[in-house]
Protein backbone atom coordinates (compact mmCIF):
# COMPACT_ATOMS: atom_id res chain seq x y z
CA UNK A 1 0.00 0.00 0.00
CA UNK A 2 1.16 3.51 -0.85
CA UNK A 3 0.10 5.99 1.81
CA UNK A 4 -0.13 9.66 0.86
CA UNK A 5 -0.31 12.37 3.52
CA UNK A 6 -1.01 15.97 2.55
CA UNK A 7 -0.29 18.80 4.99
CA UNK A 8 -1.78 21.79 3.21
CA UNK A 9 -4.31 23.83 5.21
CA UNK A 10 -6.19 24.59 1.98
CA UNK A 11 -8.94 22.38 0.58
CA UNK A 12 -7.80 22.79 -3.04
CA UNK A 13 -4.04 23.15 -3.00
CA UNK A 14 -1.17 22.82 -5.43
CA UNK A 15 0.48 20.38 -3.05
CA UNK A 16 -2.62 18.23 -2.88
CA UNK A 17 -2.91 18.20 -6.68
CA UNK A 18 0.67 16.94 -7.01
CA UNK A 19 0.14 14.25 -4.39
CA UNK A 20 -3.00 13.03 -6.12
CA UNK A 21 -1.03 12.65 -9.36
CA UNK A 22 1.73 10.70 -7.58
CA UNK A 23 -0.87 8.35 -6.09
CA UNK A 24 -2.57 8.00 -9.49
CA UNK A 25 0.73 6.93 -11.02
CA UNK A 26 1.25 4.39 -8.27
CA UNK A 27 -2.28 3.06 -8.73
CA UNK A 28 -1.71 2.72 -12.48
CA UNK A 29 1.30 0.53 -11.65
CA UNK A 30 -0.87 -1.74 -9.51
CA UNK A 31 -0.62 -0.19 -6.05
CA UNK A 32 -3.36 0.12 -3.52
CA UNK A 33 -3.32 3.75 -2.36
CA UNK A 34 -4.69 5.70 0.56
CA UNK A 35 -4.87 9.48 1.02
CA UNK A 36 -4.82 11.19 4.43
CA UNK A 37 -5.66 14.90 4.62
CA UNK A 38 -4.20 16.26 7.84
CA UNK A 39 -6.46 19.32 8.02
CA UNK A 40 -9.42 16.96 8.43
CA UNK A 41 -7.93 15.21 11.47
CA UNK A 42 -8.23 16.19 15.13
CA UNK A 43 -4.79 16.00 16.75
CA UNK A 44 -2.18 17.95 18.64
CA UNK A 45 1.59 18.14 18.52
CA UNK A 46 3.86 16.05 20.74
CA UNK A 47 3.55 16.81 24.46
CA UNK A 48 6.96 15.30 25.16
CA UNK A 49 5.26 13.59 28.10
CA UNK A 50 7.39 10.44 28.01
CA UNK A 51 4.34 8.22 27.72
CA UNK A 52 5.87 6.30 24.83
CA UNK A 53 9.20 5.66 26.58
CA UNK A 54 8.45 2.07 27.65
CA UNK A 55 6.25 0.87 24.81
CA UNK A 56 7.12 2.92 21.72
CA UNK A 57 3.43 3.75 21.38
CA UNK A 58 1.86 7.19 21.79
CA UNK A 59 -0.52 7.57 24.73
CA UNK A 60 -2.33 10.69 23.49
CA UNK A 61 -5.70 9.50 22.24
CA UNK A 62 -6.58 11.45 19.11
CA UNK A 63 -6.67 10.87 15.36
CA UNK A 64 -2.90 10.42 15.14
CA UNK A 65 -3.20 6.92 16.62
CA UNK A 66 -5.06 5.68 13.54
CA UNK A 67 -2.52 7.41 11.32
CA UNK A 68 0.27 5.64 13.21
CA UNK A 69 -1.41 2.32 12.38
CA UNK A 70 -1.53 3.34 8.72
CA UNK A 71 2.16 4.27 8.79
CA UNK A 72 3.06 0.87 10.25
CA UNK A 73 1.10 -0.90 7.52
CA UNK A 74 2.33 1.11 4.53
CA UNK A 75 4.91 -0.23 2.08
CA UNK A 76 5.63 3.26 0.75
CA UNK A 77 4.88 6.78 1.95
CA UNK A 78 4.43 10.07 0.11
CA UNK A 79 4.53 13.21 2.27
CA UNK A 80 3.24 16.36 0.58
CA UNK A 81 3.52 19.81 2.11
CA UNK A 82 3.62 23.43 1.07
CA UNK A 83 6.65 25.32 2.30
CA UNK A 84 5.84 27.63 5.21
CA UNK A 85 8.69 29.80 6.52
CA UNK A 86 11.33 27.51 4.99
CA UNK A 87 9.84 24.33 6.49
CA UNK A 88 6.84 22.06 6.19
CA UNK A 89 3.41 23.33 7.17
CA UNK A 90 2.29 23.47 10.80
CA UNK A 91 -0.11 20.60 10.18
CA UNK A 92 2.67 18.45 8.80
CA UNK A 93 5.21 19.40 11.46
CA UNK A 94 2.80 18.57 14.30
CA UNK A 95 2.14 15.17 12.73
CA UNK A 96 5.87 14.56 12.30
CA UNK A 97 6.61 15.52 15.91
CA UNK A 98 4.19 12.85 17.07
CA UNK A 99 6.54 10.29 15.49
CA UNK A 100 8.54 10.52 18.71
CA UNK A 101 6.90 7.20 19.59
CA UNK A 102 8.40 5.61 16.46
CA UNK A 103 11.81 7.09 17.29
CA UNK A 104 11.62 5.58 20.80
CA UNK A 105 10.61 2.18 19.41
CA UNK A 106 13.32 2.09 16.76
CA UNK A 107 16.31 3.72 18.43
CA UNK A 108 15.77 3.31 22.17
CA UNK A 109 13.81 0.07 22.44
CA UNK A 110 15.36 -1.49 19.30
CA UNK A 111 11.91 -2.71 18.29
CA UNK A 112 10.48 -2.98 14.76
CA UNK A 113 8.25 -0.09 13.70
CA UNK A 114 6.47 -2.14 11.01
CA UNK A 115 5.75 -5.74 10.07
CA UNK A 116 5.89 -4.87 6.37
CA UNK A 117 8.70 -6.70 4.62
CA UNK A 118 11.11 -5.33 2.05
CA UNK A 119 12.29 -1.81 1.50
CA UNK A 120 9.86 0.88 2.53
CA UNK A 121 10.33 3.95 0.36
CA UNK A 122 9.55 7.55 1.29
CA UNK A 123 8.88 10.35 -1.17
CA UNK A 124 8.68 14.07 -0.36
CA UNK A 125 6.52 16.37 -2.50
CA UNK A 126 6.61 20.11 -1.82
CA UNK A 127 5.56 23.39 -3.37
CA UNK A 128 6.32 27.03 -2.65
CA UNK A 129 4.97 30.27 -3.99
CA UNK A 130 8.37 31.97 -4.16
CA UNK A 131 11.38 31.24 -6.31
CA UNK A 132 14.07 30.46 -3.72
CA UNK A 133 14.53 26.71 -4.08
CA UNK A 134 16.79 26.52 -1.03
CA UNK A 135 13.67 26.24 1.13
CA UNK A 136 13.12 22.71 -0.16
CA UNK A 137 16.52 21.62 1.12
CA UNK A 138 15.85 23.15 4.51
CA UNK A 139 12.49 21.35 4.80
CA UNK A 140 14.03 18.10 3.60
CA UNK A 141 16.04 17.73 6.84
CA UNK A 142 12.88 17.32 8.95
CA UNK A 143 11.34 14.94 6.43
CA UNK A 144 14.47 12.79 6.37
CA UNK A 145 14.42 12.53 10.18
CA UNK A 146 10.73 11.54 10.04
CA UNK A 147 11.38 8.88 7.40
CA UNK A 148 14.28 7.47 9.40
CA UNK A 149 12.17 7.21 12.56
CA UNK A 150 9.16 5.62 10.85
CA UNK A 151 11.24 3.10 8.88
CA UNK A 152 11.17 4.55 5.37
CA UNK A 153 14.20 5.24 3.20
CA UNK A 154 14.32 8.65 1.51
CA UNK A 155 13.78 7.44 -2.05
CA UNK A 156 12.80 10.52 -4.06
CA UNK A 157 11.21 13.92 -4.18
CA UNK A 158 9.40 16.41 -6.40
CA UNK A 159 9.73 20.13 -5.70
CA UNK A 160 7.91 22.89 -7.57
CA UNK A 161 8.55 26.58 -6.95
CA UNK A 162 6.65 29.72 -8.04
CA UNK A 163 3.29 27.99 -7.76
CA UNK A 164 1.32 31.21 -7.13
CA UNK A 165 1.35 32.07 -10.86
CA UNK A 166 0.65 30.40 -13.22
CA UNK A 167 -1.53 27.82 -11.46
CA UNK A 168 -0.23 24.29 -11.22
CA UNK A 169 -3.18 23.05 -13.26
CA UNK A 170 -1.55 24.73 -16.29
CA UNK A 171 1.81 22.96 -15.80
CA UNK A 172 1.26 19.71 -17.61
CA UNK A 173 4.92 18.70 -17.45
CA UNK A 174 4.93 18.92 -13.65
CA UNK A 175 1.72 16.89 -13.30
CA UNK A 176 3.18 14.32 -15.69
CA UNK A 177 6.38 14.14 -13.62
CA UNK A 178 4.30 13.55 -10.48
CA UNK A 179 2.40 10.70 -12.14
CA UNK A 180 5.66 9.16 -13.35
CA UNK A 181 7.18 9.41 -9.87
CA UNK A 182 4.32 7.36 -8.44
CA UNK A 183 4.64 4.79 -11.20
CA UNK A 184 8.40 4.51 -10.72
CA UNK A 185 8.08 3.82 -7.00
CA UNK A 186 6.09 0.70 -7.81
CA UNK A 187 8.02 -0.28 -10.96
CA UNK A 188 11.36 -0.16 -9.20
CA UNK A 189 9.90 -2.15 -6.30
CA UNK A 190 8.66 -4.83 -8.70
CA UNK A 191 11.98 -5.02 -10.53
CA UNK A 192 13.94 -5.22 -7.30
CA UNK A 193 11.71 -7.98 -5.96
CA UNK A 194 12.00 -9.95 -9.21
CA UNK A 195 15.79 -9.78 -9.24
CA UNK A 196 16.21 -10.73 -5.57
Amino acid sequence: MVLGIVGSPRAKSNTGALLERVLAGAAAAGAQTELVVLRKLNYESCRHCGGCDKTGRCVVEDDILELHANLRGAQHLVLASPIHFSGVSGEMKAMMDRAQAFWVARYRLKAPVSDVGGERRGVFVATCGGGDRRVFEWARHSVLAFFNSTGFSYWGDLFEAKTDKPPLSERGEVLAAAWELGREVMTVTTNTTTCA
